[in-house]
């Protein structure tokens, strides 16, 4: 599985965060045996790469907002659905980046989606 998308406010983008909630449903990405148990993740995907955009320095945000990108995939959502491996890239600072910058992390996105295969 393969996420790109921009760090809107600490958080994916509204439309893919309802078709997070859409798709990731009960029965179909994962199951609960009790309320208070531990899901079971149903979906048969081992890895999961999640590219993204931010215009925040990557020192400002870990010291004042702590990743929150990082826990809603690699916490709250894919391990909850049985994605155990999660990978992550972040592209900063977008706004003021060149055209060098840009076409570094096509590559980089390109060979991390290639190790995803692997």
């Amino acid at each position: 599985m393969v996420f790109v998308h921009p760090n809107w406010w600490g958080m994916p983008p509204a439309v893919l965060t309802g078709w997070v909630q859409r798709v990731f449903v009960p029965g179909v990405a994962y199951k609960l045996g009790t309320a208070e148990g531990e899901p079971a993740g149903l979906l048969k995907a081992a890895r999961a790469l999640v590219l993204n955009t931010s215009d925040t320095p990557a020192g400002r945000e870990e010291g004042e907002f702590g990743d929150p990108l990082h826990n809603i995939w690699s916490a709250c959502i894919l391990p909850y659905v049985g994605v155990a491996d999660v990978r992550r890239v972040v592209f900063r600072t977008v706004t003021d980046s060149s055209d060098e910058a840009r076409a570094a992390w096509l590559h980089q996105a390109r060979t991390q989606a290639a190790a995803l295969l692997a």
